[in-house]
C-alpha cells in the first residue's frame, strides 16, 4: 500500500515580550534600581500525519531562535557617586534546530507498539562583550558560544480489550541549561532570599523514566492508574557558595547553578468517572508526587498530595457543576531551598450554563463563582506564600458563528 498523507499543520511564529521594573515611586528605598528585560522569540515547526499500512507516523521538523537581554542599574542616593550598571541576562541568543519522529505500529486490533525519536542541535551566544567579561570573572575560560546535541527516545506498549487497559513505556531525554542556569548573573531571587549566578559550563540534564497504566471502563464506571519513575542525572539546582558576596542589599547570600549527581522523581495519578444518567456524572482525581536529591534531601516545588472532585449536569441547553479541589499538607518540603510547612486547604467551585442558538450562530452564557466560602489559602508554588484569590463572581460569553 502506498503511505498516506492524513494531516500536515505548519506554523510561523513570533512574540516578543518587554519587561520594566522601576523602584523610583516606592516611598523607602536604600538604593533606586531599573531593571529592563527583552525577550524575542522567532520559530516555526511543521508536522505532517502519515499511515502506512500498520503505521502511522509523525513527523515534526521545529526550529526556534530567542534573544534574552536584562539589565540593572543601580542609582546612589549620593548624588556624586556613580551609577552601577550591569547585565543579568548578557545578550543570550539561542538557537534550536531538530526533528521529532513518532511510529505507533498496530500489532493488532488490541495492542500496538509507539517507539518515539527525537534530536536536535542547540546553539547559545553571548552576544554582550561586557556581560560576557562579568561572567568571565567567575569562569576565566569560557567561550562566547556553545554547541549542544540533544536527543530523546521513547518505547511504549499499549494494550486494549473488553474495557480494560494497560501500558508500559520507558523513555530517555536530555535538556540543555535555560538561560537563567547557564548566563544569569545575579539573579535575586525573593523565594529563598539569595542572588543567583548561572554556570555555562553545566552538563545536559538527562532523564531515565519508567511508566505504566492500567484502565477499565465500561457504560457507567470509567478508572485509571497512571504511575511513572525518573531518575535525573546531572539534575540542576543553585547551591549556596560562601566565597561569594550579594550585589542585592540584605541577601541571604549567593547560590550558583550546579549539577546535582542525580535526582529521583515518583508520580502517581488515580482518575475516575461515573455516569451516573446520562445528564449526571461524577469526576475524581487524586495525584501523589515525590522527589528527593541522591543524598535523601528532598526536593523542592514538589506537590503534595491533591484531590479534585466535580459533579456535572448537562442537558440539551443546560449545564451546571460543583467542584471541589485542594491540596493536603506538605510534610514533604525543603527547607534547604527556601519551602515553609503549607497548610492544607480545600477550595470550592460552581458554575450554571445556558445556550442560545440562532442560527446559525450559537451564544453560550456562563456564570459562576469560585472559591465560593472565600477560603484563605496558598499553594506550595505560591511566591512567599502570597495567598491565592478570594471569591470571585464571573459571567463568560461565549458566541461562535
Amino acid at each position: 500500500h502506498n503511505a498516506v498523507i492524513k494531516d500536515w499543520e505548519t506554523k510561523i511564529y513570533f512574540n516578543t515580550i518587554t519587561h520594566r521594573m522601576d523602584d523610583t515611586q516606592r516611598p523607602v528605598v536604600p538604593i533606586h534600581m531599573d531593571m529592563p528585560g527583552w525577550s524575542k522569540t522567532y520559530g516555526y515547526y511543521s508536522k505532517v500525519k502519515i499511515q502506512l499500512q500498520q503505521h502511522h507516523l509523525l513527523f515534526n521538523w521545529n526550529a526556534f531562535y530567542n534573544q534574552s537581554l536584562a539589565e540593572m542599574t543601580m542609582y546612589p542616593a549620593a548624588a556624586a557617586e556613580n551609577p552601577m550598571f550591569m547585565y543579568t541576562w548578557p545578550d543570550v541568543r539561542t538557537f534550536y534546530n531538530g526533528l521529532f519522529v513518532e511510529d505507533t505500529y498496530a500489532l493488532n486490533c488490541h495492542s500496538s507498539i509507539k517507539m518515539v525519536l527525537s534530536a536536535g542541535f542547540h546553539l547559545n551566544k553571548v552576544a554582550s562583550e561586557s556581560g560576557l567579561e562579568s561572567l568571565q570573572i567567575f569562569y576565566p575560560a569560557m567561550p562566547s558560544q556553545q554547541q549542544r546535541f540533544l536527543k530523546s527516545s521513547a518505547l511504549n506498549y499499549n494494550y486494549m480489550k473488553a474495557g480494560w487497559e494497560y501500558g508500559l513505556g520507558i523513555a530517555y531525554g536530555e535538556r540543555a541549561p535555560s538561560v537563567s542556569e547557564g548566563y544569569g548573573f545575579y539573579l535575586f531571587n525573593s523565594f529563598d532570599g539569595y542572588d543567583h549566578i548561572g554556570n555555562p559550563g553545566l552538563k545536559n540534564e538527562k532523564s531515565w523514566e519508567g511508566n505504566t497504566y492500567i484502565g477499565y471502563k465500561n457504560d457507567k464506571l470509567a478508572v485509571k492508574m497512571t504511575a511513572s519513575y525518573f531518575h535525573i542525572s546531572n539534575y540542576i539546582m543553585a547551591q549556596p557558595d560562601a566565597a561569594l558576596v550579594p550585589m542585592t542589599l540584605g541577601a541571604n547570600g549567593v547560590k550558583v547553578y550546579t549539577a546535582l549527581e542525580y535526582a529521583t522523581i515518583i508520580n502517581a495519578n488515580l482518575t475516575t468517572e461515573y455516569q451516573f444518567t446520562k445528564q449526571l456524572k461524577w469526576n475524581t482525581q487524586l495525584v501523589f508526587s515525590r522527589g528527593k536529591e541522591g543524598n535523601g534531601m528532598n526536593l523542592p516545588f514538589m506537590a503534595p498530595f491533591s484531590y479534585a472532585s466535580a459533579l456535572s449536569y448537562a442537558k440539551e441547553k443546560i449545564s451546571a457543576e460543583i467542584a471541589v479541589q485542594g491540596n493536603a499538607v506538605q510534610t514533604q518540603y525543603s527547607a534547604y531551598y527556601g519551602e515553609d510547612k503549607t497548610p492544607d486547604y480545600a477550595v470550592i467551585n460552581c458554575s450554571v450554563g445556558y445556550k442560545f442558538s440562532f442560527y446559525p450562530s450559537k451564544i453560550l452564557i456562563k456564570t459562576g463563582m469560585e472559591n465560593v466560602l472565600d477560603t484563605h489559602y496558598s499553594t506550595y508554588t505560591d511566591w512567599n506564600n502570597l495567598p491565592r484569590m478570594g471569591r470571585n463572581v464571573f459571567v463568560n460569553v461565549t458566541a461562535r458563528f
